[in-house]
This record gives C-alpha cells, structure tokens and sequence, in this order.
C-alpha cells in the first residue's frame, strides 16, 4: 500500500455508507477522444499532422444516452447521510466515448 494511503488510513472519522438504492450510480473509468488546438504559429505542413487527443476520466456514471454521457467526480452525504449533491461532472458527446470501465467500490 501506497506511503501516503497508509497516513490518511490514520484519520479516525466516520465514513456513512452509501445507500445503493438511492445512489445506484457505477463507478468507472471512460476513454474518450477530445479535440486539440494551439495557438502557435506553425508550418501548415505542420498543422496537417496534428490529431486528436485520446482522454481518460474517473467518476461516477450518473448518465447515459444517445447524445451525452455524464460523469461526476465528487459527492456529498447531507446531515442524514443521504447524497443529494455532486460536483466535477464532466459531460462528454456519446459519439466521442472509446471505452467504458466499471470499477468495483
């Protein structure tokens, strides 16, 4: 195990569970294709080379559909535990998504 995972293993809080049924969302890790672009002067003979990026993002898959998939890196628990909030989505065009992992939790 990883030096730093061991120190914040030491922190003694609470975690609440999840609840599977209200938070039924997978864990995944998705491969997509992204557009690049520079600023730069650059030989056209250059420019003709270049390509797209290939991305790799983690998070929760809360949607997926013909035109978008949506994942979310961050959740919050409210005061009674449940999550009702979640931050650093990243929307991605469907067409555009290579590859889906689910990751166990």
């Amino acid at each position: 195990m990883h030096q730093l995972i061991k120190a914040l293993l030491k922190v003694s809080k609470k975690v609440p569970k999840v609840n599977k049924k209200q938070f039924p969302y997978p864990l995944v890790l998705i491969y997509w294709e992204d557009i690049t672009s520079h600023s730069q002067w650059e030989e056209i003979l250059e420019i003709r080379k270049s390509k797209t990026a290939i991305c790799c993002s983690v998070g929760w898959l809360v949607e997926s559909n013909k035109d978008t998939t949506v994942i979310m890196a961050d959740y919050s628990f409210e005061q009674d535990n449940n999550i009702k909030e979640g931050g650093s989505y990243t929307t991605i065009p469907t067409k555009n998504v290579i590859q889906i992992k689910q990751l166990s939790t």
